[in-house]
């Protein structure tokens, strides 16, 4: 007899859930996937100066040497979860379902698409 509790983990070997290729893509649509990509956040305007006439020059810079009233802003990290919808070669763009909506996101701005990590089955310690 067996005394003691033992665990079996089925793993596939250098597999790090990275889907990567045409034909991943395609075999794993319609599965949860998370998206880490870069985003462009919301440009902010500042508020001009009300009574003085801001003269800007070809650089886009007025006298006051701020630029036109936008900050510049670093793309950020973000992730997104959702389903894998498709990714389109032409169009450049991977679709991900995200609650019901299409998000679209260009593939030059995805660091990576991966597989969630395996979730535990009810009754497993």
């Amino acid at each position: 007899t067996i005394a003691k509790l033992h665990e079996i983990e089925v793993t596939t070997p250098e597999f790090d859930n990275v889907l990567r290729g045409r034909l991943m893509f395609e075999n794993y649509k319609g599965f949860d996937v998370t998206v880490e990509h870069y985003e462009e956040p919301k440009k902010k305007k500042k508020k001009k100066k009300k009574g003085k006439a801001q003269k800007e020059d070809e650089t886009g810079r007025n006298e006051e040497g701020e630029d036109g009233g936008e900050e510049l802003v670093e793309p950020k990290l973000t992730t997104t979860e959702g389903k894998l919808v498709e990714r389109d070669y032409e169009k450049e763009v991977t679709m991900i379902n995200v609650k019901g909506r299409i998000v679209k996101i260009e593939n030059d701005k995805i660091e990576c698409v991966r597989l969630p990590k395996a979730k535990v089955e009810k009754g497993a310690k």
